[in-house]
């Protein structure tokens, strides 16, 4: 099979071993005609949640990518929620532990 091409009668892959894991690899054409990338998340349902009773695999949709003033406003936001604690920065400079 080439880079560009996938047969039309199906495709089998392989599972591998990856750590104490199992892993498909999809073949770059696949991926690229599925529309996923590196770091993409992928939705498993069982059987009993899907219209044809099969187990259904389906790519989630990315969140948008925020504007710059969008994410600083979310990160303002979160750190306002937190609460103030005291530094620890002068405990570890008088016990010289750096």
């Amino acid at each position: 099979m080439g880079a560009n091409d996938l047969p039309t009668e199906g495709l089998d892959l392989t599972v591998s071993r990856w750590g104490n894991s199992l892993a498909v690899r999809l073949p770059a054409a696949l991926a690229r005609e599925l529309g996923v990338r590196e770091g993409d998340t992928l939705h498993l349902q069982p059987p009993e949640a899907t219209p044809g009773g099969a187990w259904q695999l389906s790519a989630r949709r990315q969140r948008p990518k925020l504007s710059k003033e969008e994410l600083i406003a979310r990160i303002r936001e979160h750190l306002a929620s937190m609460p103030l604690t005291e530094s620890v920065i002068e405990e570890v400079r008088a016990n010289e532990r750096y």
